[in-house]
């Protein structure tokens, strides 16, 4: 290929993706896809703020939090092989918690997202 013609694949190039990015500009701006974008940034923040401030850590269950608390008034000295509480413990010292937290969260923020995007109307 010459430097002529790979200079016009170049600018074909160039033209499509500007024209795509233009487009993709266009799409996020309308109200019913801008609205369940922010709702899917809302919901899945505050999901995975609460998933990871929980109090499980690579260390076990970490004093003074929610989980701690918890473990102290249900089980006492006792926690139950194979329950939730020692399952999330486990991911959180395997270091599978917060991709877990995160993936959970991402489709937890697609339901009010999806709703949001099928209810609200363009002027």
């Amino acid at each position: 290929m010459d430097p002529t013609e790979l200079s016009q694949v170049t600018q074909q190039v160039l033209e499509f993706l500007g024209s795509i990015g233009k487009s993709f500009a266009a799409y996020i701006a309308l109200p019913h896809v801008y609205w369940a974008i922010i709702a899917w940034a809302i919901v899945f923040t505050a999901v995975v703020t609460l998933g990871l401030s929980l109090g499980f850590g690579s260390e076990g269950v970490i004093a003074g939090s929610l989980a701690a608390a918890f473990q102290s008034a249900m089980y006492g000295g006792f926690t139950p092989a194979g329950g939730i509480f020692a399952s999330l413990t486990s991911l959180a010292m395997l270091g599978l918690l917060a991709p877990a937290t995160t993936a959970i969260a991402a489709i937890i923020a697609l339901i009010p997202a999806v709703i949001i995007f099928n209810s609200v109307l363009d002027s």
